[in-house]
């Protein structure tokens, strides 16, 4: 009886599975915008405070993994604190929400997987898919790390990608002395839960 119990438990375990993605402690999802001109050097990191999704994992399979989340636009949040400017953190997010992302008429920022191929490393994959920013939807690519967790899947992993390919003029101020540079570097720690 206790070798067919165990024998049930690890084919569970197994077996693919819908897992859950949410802010949780330990998770993040980061942007990072580097700046040019006289700013060059610094670098604005935005988070997204509300997200949700589905991984479904098959440990036996990685291949076939199939990952979907959505952020909410109007829950990112900049954490900056090196711009000795009065107001500045004001007018950096009214530019990543209402110009960047026109959170108010798009109020979701999507991916979703197409395809999943093994990395260089052994937990390691590249995660190709579609993101989707202000309506429309282009091609990414995601190197991620997941890590086998008692509650599900610890997955770190990083990607960029240009504004410029959604239409997002990258912002300059001071007759252009001080500008960013189009390439937002992704960099996430998500917990994916049973």
């Amino acid at each position: 009886m206790t070798r067919v119990f165990v024998l049930a438990t690890l084919a569970a375990t197994l077996a693919a599975e819908t897992l859950t993605v949410a802010p949780a402690q330990g998770a993040r999802f980061g942007l990072e915008v580097y700046k040019t001109g006289l700013l060059s050097g610094k670098v604005h990191v935005f988070t997204f405070e509300r997200y949700q999704g589905t991984v479904e994992y098959d440990a036996r399979n990685p291949a076939a993994t199939k990952v979907d989340v959505t952020f909410e636009a109007a829950s990112l949040k900049c954490h900056d604190d090196w711009s000795p400017a009065k107001g500045s953190l004001g007018k950096i997010m009214k530019e990543a929400l209402d110009v960047a992302l026109q959170s108010g008429k798009h109020p979701r920022v999507e991916f979703q997987s197409t395809a999943v191929k093994p990395g260089a490393a052994a937990g390691q994959f590249d995660v190709q898919g579609t993101l989707t920013i202000r309506g429309q939807a282009k091609p990414v690519t995601a190197t991620l790390t997941v890590k086998p967790e008692p509650r599900g899947l610890e997955v770190d992993g990083e990607s960029s990608f240009k504004m410029t390919d959604y239409g997002i003029k990258p912002p300059s101020a001071a007759l252009g002395t001080i500008g960013t540079k189009p390439e937002i570097i992704v960099a996430f720690r998500l917990l994916a839960q049973r």
